[in-house]
């Protein structure tokens, strides 16, 4: 794989960062008698389309499951009626009612999905949309063994480390959970150098797509420095700091320290060595992913 094919449609780069959105889930709510039209189609006209469907009871869980795939070999997912919804039905024929409404959410990766007429036929089905959740990625040409990831205040779930730089660090639970790992090696990429991606899961706000134009980005960003602090004459007077920055430079977790130790050694980084990120690159990102795909609907959004 090339670089350039990781960016088929939106990214921008800033700063030798690449921003981009590698998933987004936007919900609606649709009628039963609507899904069924829904249906129909894929199991006549656009059925050579559907990768996978299938039901599931769980109540995490959406009951109608549809994963549908482009002629590339690109896919997305589409779920209806999920299964912690109140459900109301016809006493004797035991059919969901045709007026009431459900959950209909549907996640894409907007890098490998751009212009599919199948979206664009999803989100005209409906004149309310809300953004859900989106991960954001961050790639940057640098080892991922020359980054360190502050820790603090986040439950660490796990380190897969299969040797030198084939590593990837998961960090936290929901909103705001961080992936770190080796793009350069998962995506097999023909590139000169090193490529690591920073990924940022973000949930829990559901923000009306026809007043996107004014979202804005909440600012919370992966916490990461780079491991290449350059040791002044000062830093020789402190030892013992200079001994556990060395000692975090080669693996050491910053969350392990004590909060004074931790303040110190972060302000060392803080000067010229964290990854600063930016809100702006991240609200022009989702500003045109949207655009792409509600901007030419018949319905009028903004």
């Amino acid at each position: 794989m090339k670089l350039e094919d990781l960016y088929h449609t939106k990214a921008k780069e800033k700063d030798n960062i690449m921003y981009s959105v590698d998933m987004i889930r936007l919900k609606s709510y649709i009628s039963y008698s609507k899904f069924s039209e829904i249906e129909f189609r894929f199991q006549t006209c656009w059925k050579n389309y559907v990768k996978n469907s299938f039901s599931s009871s769980q109540i995490k869980n959406f009951f109608y499951n549809y994963v549908i795939e482009t002629e590339e070999g690109n896919s997305f997912w589409f779920g209806f009626l999920h299964n912690s919804e109140n459900r109301k039905f016809v006493t004797k024929k035991k059919e969901v009612l045709a007026d009431d409404v459900y959950n209909f959410t549907v996640e894409f990766n907007p890098n490998k999905l751009h212009n599919f007429f199948i979206l664009y036929y999803l989100f005209n089905l409906s004149s309310d949309w809300y953004l859900v959740s989106y991960d954001l990625a961050f790639d940057i040409k640098v080892n991922i063994l020359d980054l360190i990831g502050d820790l603090s205040g986040k439950r660490l779930e796990k380190i897969d480390n299969r040797g030198y730089d084939k590593k990837t660090v998961y960090i936290g639970t929901g909103d705001g959970r961080v992936k770190i790992y080796n793009k350069k090696e998962e995506s097999k990429i023909e590139i000169t150098g090193d490529l690591t991606r920073i990924e940022m899961s973000r949930s829990g706000e559901e923000f009306e797509i026809r007043k996107i134009k004014i979202w804005k980005y909440d600012g919370l960003f992966p916490c990461v420095y780079l491991n290449n602090y350059i040791y002044s004459l000062s830093d020789y007077q402190d030892k013992t700091l200079l001994a556990i920055l060395y000692a975090v430079q080669n693996g050491y977790p910053l969350r392990d320290l004590t909060r004074y130790m931790r303040e110190k050694v972060k302000s060392l980084l803080n000067g010229g060595y964290k990854i600063k990120f930016d809100s702006k690159i991240v609200e022009e990102l989702v500003f045109s992913i949207i655009t792409d795909y509600f901007a030419s609907s018949p319905v009028k959004w903004w």
